[in-house]
């Protein structure tokens, strides 16, 4: 029976996910999640206490999707500069594929649900460990020379964040984010400073 309950969770999350994303939190009613599952509001209310709560099953099968893919496009490199560059080019341009949890990040008025700030958090912490773990094994295998790899991780992350907008909420051509995002990581990995 357990097994029967957990299925219809997630055929209902996979339907309020579709819907979410075509419509938005706010937009989207209990009705239409109902009606597009095919099953009435009160078997929703069954399974789910509320929109809220169905939208925290959404991004939260939204983020461990993310983390999964994430993991595979830096474990398939085994040298610390590609397993950077691999980090650098997934979130750029991934995050915004799992555009439920990308709501959850960026919209303020999702900002009042008490679970958005746990999920960023959770968010924020995860992307640090993994900006840091490569860069501590970029160091031992001296791969990277930098004092601090938390500091490192810290304006790795910032700066990512900070480049979300700019390079994929403008309508930049493929080939010119591809040109911008070798500039960011020739800026990562090399700095500005010209060398001898």
């Amino acid at each position: 029976m357990v097994v029967e309950k957990d299925q219809v969770r997630a055929e209902i999350v996979g339907v309020a996910r579709k819907i979410f994303t075509r419509y938005g939190f706010r937009k989207t009613t209990m009705e239409e999640i109902a009606a597009a599952s095919r099953k009435g509001k009160s078997s929703i209310y069954y399974y789910f206490k509320s929109k809220e709560d169905i939208f925290r099953a959404v991004v939260e099968h939204e983020a461990a999707e993310l983390r999964t893919e994430l993991y595979r496009a830096i474990n398939s490199k085994k040298d610390p500069i590609e397993r950077l560059k691999a980090y650098v080019m997934f979130r750029l341009y991934n995050i915004k594929t799992v555009s439920n949890f990308y709501a959850a990040l960026k919209d303020e008025f999702l900002e009042q649900m008490e679970f958005i700030e746990e999920i960023r958090q959770r968010f924020d912490e995860e992307e640090l460990s993994v900006v840091r773990g490569i860069l501590e094994t970029g160091i031992r295998e001296g791969a990277f020379k930098i004092n601090n790899p938390e500091i490192g991780a810290i304006a790795i992350s910032t700066m990512l964040k900070g480049l979300e907008l700019p390079l994929f909420l403008n309508k930049y051509k493929r080939s010119e984010k591809e040109k911008l995002l070798d500039d960011l990581i020739r800026v990562i990995f090399y700095g500005l400073i010209k060398r001898g």
